[in-house]
């Protein structure tokens, strides 16, 4: 039974925390890869955790805005991201609550017309399908791209 964590293990993860932001998964699959037993891992974790070093809700903070307004994702692929990290649902919420919600359409409506202005000369079924399918593949949901859709005069009506 390990009572201690090894400080050169402890040593070596400190500044791959403090390098970017790391969530939990991050650090487990980093100290596994240098084969620290699990008993140790849970220690370390709880060290890097009162330390400071580690917090997933930090983590999940600086994703959404890392996502957000890097990479412009929408709000489910960002939710998707953050769970494969293994962040609690509720972190993942309060992350998400942080994106302003005017920003959030007026970027979305600003990705949709850029797509539109690259796809014009298909027909306007053509471009609903192709502009619905870019955003939802950007984690944009599904109501505001009709929204938007219709706020532009494309309709099945052939608007």
């Amino acid at each position: 039974m390990i009572t201690e964590p090894n400080s050169a293990i402890l040593k070596r993860i400190m500044p791959y925390c403090a390098k970017a932001e790391r969530c939990t998964l991050d650090v487990v699959r980093k100290l596994a890869s240098w084969n620290v037993p699990e008993e140790e891992m849970g220690m370390i974790v709880e060290i890097l955790m009162q330390e400071k070093f580690l917090d997933d809700a930090r983590y999940a903070n600086s994703f959404v805005a890392d996502k957000w307004k890097l990479d412009q994702w929408g709000r489910g692929k960002i939710s998707n991201g953050l769970f494969q990290k293994g962040i609690s649902e509720q972190l993942i919420e309060q992350a998400i609550e942080t994106i302003d919600v005017e920003q959030y359409i007026s970027g979305l409506e600003i990705l949709l017309s850029k797509k539109r202005d690259t796809i014009r000369k298909d027909t306007t079924l053509n471009q609903m399908k192709k502009i619905l399918s870019f955003g939802v593949s950007r984690g944009f949901e599904e109501e505001l791209i009709w929204k938007w859709l219709e706020k532009e005069g494309l309709s099945f009506d052939g608007g």
